[in-house]
């Protein structure tokens, strides 16, 4: 694969630098990881393999260097383009602003979404975080998955236990602005989005078992410590 080729699959500019496009690659890689499609139709499964295989096989062509001889030569061409460039789009931007397209579908309309999913261990925790601009399928779909994690995994920790309301109510906003959002319509011409159709919509948080019996369990250990010290204080 190209030098171009693994950058627009990766979604970076060809300017973009090694450390750049490793994280491009593992904020990519584990919004379309065929794991997340596991009890999806067989189409999507295999779609999602596809684009997992084309992920890695970009990440690998930059990481190693094994781009094509003519790579050098486009690059230095880019380079010299980029300050021309770069102040044209800011006057494209401000003149005809343009519809967000999915960066996993391509599809229009999408949003900016900034979630969070938590893991308490006892003393810490763990955080790790979903940014992208998303359709309301594929949106929805991650959305559901992360806020079911951290309900689940969330509570486990003294720290993680407040930490995670915050989470918590932060994720549900971004959940607001995905259910006001149009279904996909059209996938932009020439996207570089690594899926060719929004993601199926997976099973809604309140239809799934371990966020309630992880939530309830938190709360009933709460209101037994609670009423713990109540007894010894009386």
């Amino acid at each position: 694969m190209d030098d171009d080729t693994a950058r627009r699959v990766l979604g970076i500019s060809p300017h973009a630098t090694r450390e750049q496009a490793r994280a491009a690659y593992k904020r990519r890689a584990k919004m379309i990881h065929p794991d997340r499609h596991a009890n999806t139709s067989n189409a999507a499964r295999h779609e999602a393999e596809r684009a997992m295989a084309e992920l890695n096989e970009a990440w690998r062509a930059l990481r190693s260097g094994t781009s094509t001889p003519g790579d050098t030569v486009r690059q230095a061409a880019n380079r010299e383009r980029s300050t021309e460039d770069h102040v044209a789009a800011r006057h494209d931007r401000a003149r005809r602003p343009r519809d967000r397209e999915c960066e996993i579908c391509g599809y229009t309309p999408a949003v900016w979404i900034d979630i969070r999913a938590l893991t308490g261990l006892i003393i810490l925790h763990s955080s790790d975080r979903y940014a992208a601009t998303l359709c309301k399928n594929c949106g929805t779909a991650i959305w559901r998955d992360v806020q079911a994690r951290t309900l689940t995994l969330g509570w486990w920790g003294i720290p993680a236990l407040f930490v995670n309301l915050a989470v918590l109510v932060n994720n549900r906003g971004y959940g607001a602005s995905l259910r006001e959002l149009a279904p996909p319509t059209a996938r932009v011409a020439d996207s570089p989005a690594p899926m060719s159709e929004p993601m199926s919509v997976t099973k809604p948080v309140t239809a799934r078992v371990l966020p309630w019996l992880a939530t309830i369990s938190v709360v009933a250990i709460i209101v037994l410590v609670a009423i713990a010290a109540v007894r010894v204080r009386g």
